[in-house]
């Protein structure tokens, strides 16, 4: 019996060290934080990255004090402008609202690895804002 709880104990301390590094916050690893009117939008996943084609992320806005904020209705695309024969593309994020206040699940599908722009709006509790950041799809 004592043999089996050290083997067990073991384990569970090897398994402990292996894995990602401590580098993780609450909704994954952040891919990009865009700050502005008081908050900070923050973009993670499990990756770290996103990627050419479909993509799940985690979009969370926290206040000065890192607290998450609600803020209500939310609109997010990723867009790349036309380059020689290559047209403009836009992709629509599609955004879910989560039980912790302020934290919403995203899926976007990106047509290609490359850098895109991108363009969060909210409008709800918070009041209304938007925020610009950059994302280098892998």
């Amino acid at each position: 019996m004592k043999r089996t709880i050290l083997l067990l104990s073991l384990g569970l301390l090897m398994l402990s060290g292996c894995g990602k590094p401590a580098v993780e916050g609450p909704t994954g690893v952040q891919i990009v934080a865009a700050p502005g009117n008081g908050l900070t939008a923050s973009l993670s996943n499990s990756k770290g990255y996103l990627s050419g084609g479909p993509n799940e992320f985690t979009l969370d806005f926290r206040n000065a004090q890192g607290e998450p904020v609600e803020v209500g209705a939310i609109t997010l695309y990723f867009d790349m402008p036309a380059m020689g024969s290559m047209p403009y593309m836009r992709n629509d994020a599609t955004l879910t609202t989560t039980t912790t206040p302020g934290v919403y699940r995203g899926a976007v599908t990106l047509e290609m690895k490359g850098t895109w722009q991108s363009k969060l709006s909210y409008q709800g509790p918070a009041g209304s804002g938007e925020l610009e950041f950059t994302v280098n799809a892998k």
